[in-house]
């Protein structure tokens, strides 16, 4: 069975980066995001991580790709006939 690959600490110089999961938080549309068993690589000596890009890549592919869901797109409302069709849109607002 082959090992994993390590690496030099690029902060300190002294540790060993090794493969491990970890904690990833982010914010996204300034709210709080946090990921258990994140890919990573850590040191065993400083504990500076580096994150896996193509896992990092995926992520963010996936978080800012979702748009909001607007009423008109979520409501639906059913006719007499038991067909659904589109929500009527919001009335308009008086100034």
């Amino acid at each position: 069975m082959p090992s994993e690959p390590t690496y030099p600490c690029p902060e300190c110089q002294f540790g060993t980066l090794r493969g491990r999961r970890a904690f990833y938080f982010t914010q996204v549309r300034g709210q709080p995001v946090c990921i258990p068993d994140f890919p990573a690589r850590i040191c065993d000596f400083c504990g500076y991580r580096e994150y896996d890009p193509q896992a990092l890549a995926n992520l963010h592919a996936m978080l800012w790709s979702s748009r909001p869901i607007g009423r008109a797109q979520r409501a639906l409302r059913t006719d007499a006939d038991g067909k659904t069709a589109p929500a009527k849109p919001d009335p308009p607002r008086r100034p």
